[in-house]
């Protein structure tokens, strides 16, 4: 089991939960995410830094964005939310 804390560039937690470590972690990060928002469209993680050196994927300490693509009447782009910062620890 991993402890997800998902804080905005100030360091302001804005999210907390946990999530399975059975290889789902994108979706399970993505709804602690966009249920501590009440977010719509519901958005998905659209990129994670990982460290280079750390074969513990994902625990840690990394930077991620989350966005959604609009519906392809609206210009079908990639919308972007602000970065914020991943910490995730097994429990």
């Amino acid at each position: 089991m991993l402890k997800v804390r998902i804080c905005n560039a100030a360091g302001d937690v804005i999210a907390e939960g946990t999530c399975s470590d059975s290889g789902f972690f994108p979706p399970a990060v993505a709804g602690i995410y966009n249920n501590a928002l009440d977010l719509e469209p519901a958005r998905s993680l659209r990129s994670c830094d990982t460290s280079p050196d750390s074969g513990d994927y994902p625990e840690g300490t990394r930077r991620a964005r989350f966005g959604y693509v609009q519906p392809r009447r609206l210009g079908g782009d990639l919308i972007l939310d602000d970065e914020v910062i991943l910490h995730v620890e097994r429990l």
